[in-house]
Parts: C-alpha cells; structure tokens; sequence
C-alpha cells in the first residue's frame, strides 16, 4: 500500500545536506522532491568576533555549547571547529541533535517536548546552577531572538553569543515560482518564519489547493500572520515527523 505523498510534488525550500536527507526520504515514499532553496546563509557581518569565538570554542574555553538550529552546526562544520571533550552540547531539538551527531560529535543535552529555545533553556536551567556549570557559548543565526542567552545572563550563567551567520533570500527559479502560483506543486515545507517571508514576497498568495505544512506551532502562527493557511502543523518541530505525517495525513483527505 503507498502513502499518502506518493505522487505528489513537494516543495522543499532547503539545499544542502538538509535538503539532500528531505529528498531521498520522500523519494522513498514515492514523492517528487522540488529542492528549491528560498533562504541560505552567508557570513556574519562581523567576521572576526565569529572567528573568536569559534577559536575559544576549540581551545576549551566553553563548558557548554547551545545550538539551536541544524545551520548553526553546519557552519561549525563548515569551518572546521574542533569542539573538544570538556565541552558539553545542548541542542534545541531532535533534529538540531541529530545535525550534531552526523558532525560527529556528542550531544549531552536535549529537551523534552516540543523544541524551542524556551524549553531549551528552561529545562536546561532548571536542575543547575551557575556556580558549577562553567561558561556557555550560544551559536545562532542573526535572525535569532536571543532567548537562550538572555535567560541564562538573566540567571546568572556565564554566556557569550556567537553570530555565526546571516539569513538571506535566495531567488527562486521562475519556472518554480510558476508552478507554486499555478498549483502545479501540491505541498509546500514551511520550515521557518525566514520562508514563509520569502515564499510571500516572491511568490504571494498560493492556490487553496496547495497544502501548506508547517513543521511547528510557532511556525504555523508566524505563517498564518504573513496570510498563509496552513493545512497541517507538525508538533515535534522535526522534519522527520513532518514528512511522515504527512505520508499518513494525506490519503484520508483526498479519500474525503
């Protein structure tokens, strides 16, 4: 028996390593995977306080490290930091977890529950205290609110915030963009508000055809605000589960 995304075109608004592990799993469900990236990252205009920072990183000078998106780990990557064994890493959520452990590194802390910076900080604050934790460094994005870090400088916890990258659109083929405005593409990935952002300034409103996912609560609001109507809201803020969701979702409501 196939699934419920067998045959459809999904819009997957990622590339990379990200957008490559999106593809083959819906391939596997007998999906056509439309990997057209809406947003990227560049450099930080602030190039040096990250290379500072990601060079106390190597040298131990962090008992912890937060991460909170797959990207952030990707620029870690990217420039090669070695994160050594005295340093812990608490990451926002199963699938930044699992960004972690593809990077070959140990995650130490994870919150139950839905993922979001709030959780992560308040759970990871709730059994410690700062006088025996060490000081902590908080990779993100520019996009980021600064939640993590102002709970734990809020707390008393010793943290540094690394820019470790910018958020920008990216152009999407015209072709893309015309099968999105036309219905030609059946689901579309909402995987941040960053997004959505784009998906409305370049492509507007999409057909009531098209199915909007959303891989989380917050997403979904966000995606509501920008005019959006979100037909189906993954509650794990995992890709993973989104998909598979999906796959079960579908089938009794093109039955119905």
């Amino acid at each position: 028996m196939t699934g419920g995304l067998h045959g459809a075109r999904v819009l997957v608004p990622r590339a990379g390593a990200w957008g490559e592990r999106v593809r083959v799993d819906l391939h596997a469900r007998g999906a056509e995977a439309v990997v057209a990236p809406l947003i990227s990252s560049a450099p930080p205009r602030d190039t040096a306080a990250r290379d500072r920072a990601f060079t106390a990183l190597a040298d131990g000078a962090y008992a912890w490290l937060f991460v909170t998106s797959a990207a952030s780990v990707e620029q870690l990557r990217q420039h090669a930091v070695a994160i050594p064994a005295t340093t812990r890493i608490a990451a926002v959520g199963r699938a930044t977890a699992r960004a972690v452990a593809d990077a070959g590194w140990e995650v130490d802390f994870v919150p139950a529950g839905a993922s979001s910076a709030t959780a992560l900080v308040t759970q990871w604050c709730a059994d410690r205290a700062p006088s025996r934790t060490g000081r902590a460094l908080v990779v993100r994005s520019d996009l980021a609110q600064a939640v993590v870090s102002d709970e734990l400088d809020v707390r008393g916890f010793g943290v540094d915030v690394c820019i470790a990258y910018r958020t920008v659109g990216v152009d999407l083929d015209p072709a893309v963009a015309d099968g999105l405005r036309s219905g030609e593409i059946d689901v579309v990935l909402l995987t941040s508000l960053s997004v959505g952002r784009e998906l409305r300034r370049q492509v507007g409103t999409l057909p009531a055809s098209t199915l909007v996912a959303s891989i989380g609560p917050g997403t979904t609001r966000d995606a509501t605000a920008l005019g959006f109507t979100v037909g189906h809201t993954a509650q794990s803020q995992s890709i993973d589960a989104l998909i598979a969701e999906l796959d079960a979702r579908v089938p009794s409501e093109k039955s119905s």
